[in-house]
């Protein structure tokens, strides 16, 4: 269990109609509470039993590697420039351009600096076709980025990130199988190189889609009372990665840069202006035993 604790203050500044200025301060308390429920089995199949207990707090006992993280205290200010001039169909943007430059300043018991680039843009090629791309960078610069203790490292298989890489959708069968000789997680000690290769903590994510209203787009008149949709081709990529010296003890120590990508067909339906359920058949080329996969979820298109 993890619970927080937050004080936050908030300042916009509009620049014209589509520049903004943002600033924020926050302070932070989180503490753990860390369980272990250890399961006995007789022939690896029949249990016989089964032990809870707590882990031991890492300042107790510094040499243990599973154990439960001192609370945390943070101070974070940050700073953005936000520049937003699209114009918005029922399931995303259809026409301009946005994007978000921020940094942000931890300190406290860890210490680091979050930047972020998030530039995208829309394109009307012919009217009702919208050419949509992002390109995404986030990272945790400075040693306190890769507390693996207390801060959760970040993963690019989302399916707002890279579609086909959803965390419930690997199977055990999977992890027999290397990645790329060219990642810091090519398979030395790693407990699953295939899942393992999609966190770091710095990533940079690329996403294109070709979009149209359905059935619009092909020609014919939706019908009365059907919910707004739209289908897209679209092909994501994107890497995650550590520095090099915590890249050595998760796995290795050879180039960080192992990328993934996929490929596929997704539709976006409004559900009466309440939520946008997307739909992906999706191929992950960076899996090897996967081919085309169903992802559902909600999702607003970027």
């Amino acid at each position: 269990r993890q619970i927080g604790r937050e004080l936050s203050t908030f300042l916009a500044y509009p620049l014209n109609r589509a520049q903004r200025l943002e600033f924020s301060a926050r302070y932070q308390n989180i503490i753990y509470d860390f369980e272990v429920d250890s399961v006995l089995l007789a022939g690896g199949v029949q249990e016989i039993g089964r032990v809870k207990g707590d882990l031991p707090k890492c300042s107790e006992d510094p040499t243990e590697f599973f154990c439960e993280p001192d609370a945390m205290n943070l101070g974070i200010g940050s700073a953005a420039l936000v520049y937003d001039n699209t114009f918005w169909g029922y399931t995303g943007p259809i026409l301009g351009q946005r994007y978000r430059l921020e940094v942000a300043p931890v300190v406290g018991t860890v210490d680091y600096v979050g930047a972020l680039v998030d530039y995208r843009r829309y394109f009307l090629p012919a009217n009702p076709y919208t050419l949509a791309g992002r390109v995404m960078h986030f990272g945790r610069y400075g040693d306190g980025g890769e507390d693996f203790q207390r801060i959760y490292p970040l993963f690019i298989g989302y399916q707002q990130l890279i579609r086909g890489y959803d965390s419930g959708s690997f199977g055990i069968e999977e992890c027999v199988d290397p990645v790329d000789d060219n990642s810091f997680l090519s398979g030395q000690g790693t407990g699953c190189p295939v899942y393992d290769q999609l966190f770091g903590s710095r990533l940079l994510v690329t996403n294109f889609e070709l979009r149209t209203p359905f059935p619009t787009g092909f020609g014919v008149r939706a019908p009365a009372g059907i919910p707004p949709v739209t289908l897209a081709v679209f092909f994501d990529a994107g890497v995650a990665w550590w520095t090099e010296g915590t890249a050595a003890v998760v796995g290795g120590n050879k180039d960080p840069f192992n990328f993934v990508s996929s490929f596929g067909i997704t539709s976006r339906i409004n559900l009466f202006g309440i939520a946008l359920l997307e739909i992906d058949f999706v191929h992950p080329n960076n899996r090897p035993r996967k081919g085309w996969v169903w992802q559902f979820g909600f999702s607003p298109g970027f």
